[in-house]
């Protein structure tokens, strides 16, 4: 690393030995601390300031440290500098469970959030609407796909069909995938995919079977799978097909994938596409209901996406592919997770599971979050086990691999993992929330956290709401020089809590927002509370995440839309009309220290009515039948905003070139809805030393 303009060699006196230390020789100290100590010692003194401000420092740092992480590729645009802070940021509030933004984005009948894309569908027949908003880039406009002229030109011969079924499956790389079902003469069940920001309908796919349906893709390349092939013994088996999207064509031959046995996306399977690749992972290697084989494997596969052939679909090794065994304990299922990602760190595909185990015969049972890397033999059909696709037979070679596979001796010994890839959650003395209160439980290995949405309702209040963000972090500890080494002497278990006891720091717990005790006289908190549950909307929470987003849907009961509230990470994430706060108790439960709270902000707004969400000042009220109007004083039907001509400040809003042949457009841009609805607050001002990104 080379000093940076403006970096000094004098000495001043009065300074320590640290900050005296020539540029080059901090360089090579940071090449030995994580990000987030890069980011602690540049707080320490206004000479290391430059440790989060240089350019081309940060542009080293975090190309080395982080080089597959979104803030790394966005860094070309936005600088080097500032993608270092926000990274460290979005990591740092996901381990405190704090976010940066949360807000009411909108309300609909059901949503699909992926990528930081949100759609959501309104189903005010006979206006039947598709809103897709970016959340994660601050879009102040949303793309609106009017589903019944959608469908029309789609799918020929539907224009009079009123009675039918549309709902989102994906949305990735700017292509969504949606499952239109109608029963009128016929059942017949279509896949359509359309790219809405450029106005293109690709070829539709009248479907064979929708049970268990997904569907991944990348700008290239669709691929979607059902659970609906009969294996032939009783089980059905996973069945792929993909489609070229720049071909506009869909691939002749299916794939079966006649090894992957679990059929609970999430759960006990999990399907990505990656890079180039498409990825297939389960946590069980047979189908019978119990278990044979006291040893249990992941079974991990994958093929090029522009080459889905059964004979060159490559799969972990046994020897690499090791889960654990059963003699360490049952496991109670409720709470399993299964997922692969790319590590932002290395760029290296990883399993993460999260597993509620009785560990070595404990009375009591404990959340653990495991890691495995996922490595592939360097040649194809180099596994243990064959990929089979459905359109071909089995060879006499493929049945003897599976004959010798099932036949293989039970083994009885168990691996050794190493305390890195293994994070200790909670266990029945710290968690007290059932899976029933718990509406969201996910893992982050690049902050090394797991972040519950919990329902903190206390036993006296049966009908009411109270969710709250929880999350477990953990961090290493200073290196002991000279301590003893007896691990070589410890095995399985033991040697595993012992490793992990020298290595990292106990848990840290962390509440967002913090406890609301009645009677509270905090009018703030309790806003904060409304927006993240909103009156007149509870209840049916579902919830997803990402690495920097928490989005839930609530309310619905009685066929009512539900209210969509956004929780957001990313220091970068703004919405149109968000409000900073200025005041009140916000640090989390279990975060040490304090913040410094600016009474005098002028951007702050602490209204008086908490009761519930009302609208902004200066806005006004909208108008509408009492019985059909919700606490945002928004109606669920009539009064959804319509087609909007203008945003804000007279700027025209963007459009699409007139195409003669359509004269109905099935697609058009408007203002967002959250921009119609109250709720939406800021709190990048109030984190003390952190401040702006």
């Amino acid at each position: 690393m080379t000093a940076p303009h403006g970096a000094e060699h004098t000495v001043y006196m009065g300074k320590s030995r640290l900050q005296r230390l020539p540029y080059e020789i901090i360089g090579f100290i940071v090449q030995n601390l994580d990000l987030e100590d890069v980011f602690e010692l540049s707080l320490c003194s206004r000479d290391f300031q430059y440790l989060i401000r240089d350019e081309r420092f940060c542009r080293a740092v975090i190309t080395t440290k982080a080089p597959y992480a979104l803030e790394t590729r966005e860094a070309k645009r936005t600088g080097f500098a500032r993608a270092l802070r926000r990274l460290v940021k979005r990591r740092s509030a996901v381990s405190q469970a704090y976010p940066y933004l949360i807000g009411i984005v909108g309300l609909a009948d059901s949503y699909v959030y992926h990528g930081g894309v949100i759609c959501y569908i309104v189903e005010a027949r006979p206006k039947r609407r598709l809103r897709i908003l970016d959340l994660h880039s601050s879009a102040n406009v949303e793309l609106v796909v009017d589903i019944p002229t959608l469908i029309s030109k789609a799918v020929l011969g539907t224009r009079k069909s009123t009675r039918y079924k549309f709902r989102v499956l994906h949305h990735a790389a700017g292509i969504t995938t949606c499952l239109f079902s109608f029963a009128l003469p016929n059942t017949e069940n279509w896949l359509l995919v359309f790219k809405a920001g450029e106005q293109t309908i690709f070829e539709p796919l009248r479907l064979d079977s929708t049970a268990r349906i997904f569907v991944r893709n990348n700008e290239e390349f669709l691929y979607f799978g059902t659970h609906s092939d009969d294996g032939g013994d009783g089980f059905r088996r996973w069945v792929l097909r993909g489609f070229s999207i720049k071909e506009n064509l869909w691939f002749p031959k299916k794939m079966q994938l006649s090894n992957l046995v679990g059929y609970d996306i999430g759960s006990t399977a999990c399907f990505e596409v990656i890079d180039d690749y498409f990825y297939g992972l389960s946590s069980q290697t047979a189908f019978e209901i119990e278990e044979i084989d006291w040893t249990s494997y992941y079974y991990c596969f994958r093929f090029r996406l522009d080459d889905p052939d059964a004979r060159k679909t490559q799969v972990m090794k046994r020897q690499d592919s090791w889960r654990r065994h059963h003699s360490e304990g049952p496991i109670d299922d409720r709470w399993s997770l299964l997922k692969l990602e790319k590590d932002e760190n290395s760029g290296k595909v990883k399993i993460i599971e999260c597993r509620k185990e009785w560990l070595a015969g404990k009375s009591g049972s404990r959340r653990t979050y495991y890691t495995k890397e996922v490595v592939f033999p360097a040649t194809y059909n180099d596994g243990d086990r064959p990929v089979t696709n459905s359109n071909e037979d089995i060879s006499d070679d493929q049945a003897a691999n599976v004959i010798e596979y099932l036949n293989r001796p039970k083994s009885a010994t168990s691996e050794e993992r190493s305390a890195y890839n293994v994070h200790p959650g909670d266990d029945n003395s710290t968690f007290l929330f059932s899976r029933g209160k718990t509406h969201r439980s996910s893992y982050q290995p690049s902050s090394n956290a797991f972040i519950d949405l919990i329902d903190d309702t206390s036993t006296e209040q049966v009908d009411a709401q109270c969710l709250r963000l929880r999350a477990g972090s953990r961090r290493l500890k200073p290196v002991l020089l000279g301590a003893s080494n007896d691990l070589a002497k410890l095995h399985g278990q033991l040697r595993l809590e012992v490793e992990m006891d020298r290595l990292y720091r106990p848990n840290q717990i962390c509440m967002w927002p913090p406890k609301l005790e009645p009677p509270s006289s905090d009018l703030a908190l309790k806003e904060i509370y409304n927006i993240l549950n909103p009156p007149g909307y509870q209840g049916n929470i579902m919830a997803t995440s990402d690495e920097r987003s928490v989005v839930y849907s609530t309310g619905g009961s009685s066929g009512e839309l539900k209210a969509l509230v956004y929780l957001s990470f990313d220091p970068s994430t703004k919405l149109h009309g968000m409000q900073r706060w200025g005041s009140g108790r916000l640090l989390p439960e279990g975060v040490k220290g304090g913040l410094q709270w600016d009474g005098n902000d002028s951007t702050c707004d602490p209204r008086g009515k908490v009761d519930r969400l009302c609208q902004p000042a200066g806005e006004p009220t909208v108008q509408g039948n009492p019985k059909e109007m919700n606490s945002f004083g928004l109606s669920d039907r009539s009064s959804l905003p319509e087609r909007a001509v203008f945003s804000s400040g007279g700027i025209p809003l963007p459009a699409f070139p007139p195409r003669d042949e359509d004269k109905t457009p099935w697609v058009w841009f408007e203002r967002p809805m959250y921009r119609e609805l109250p709720g939406k607050f800021t709190f990048d001002e109030v984190r003390g030393h952190y401040g702006r990104f």
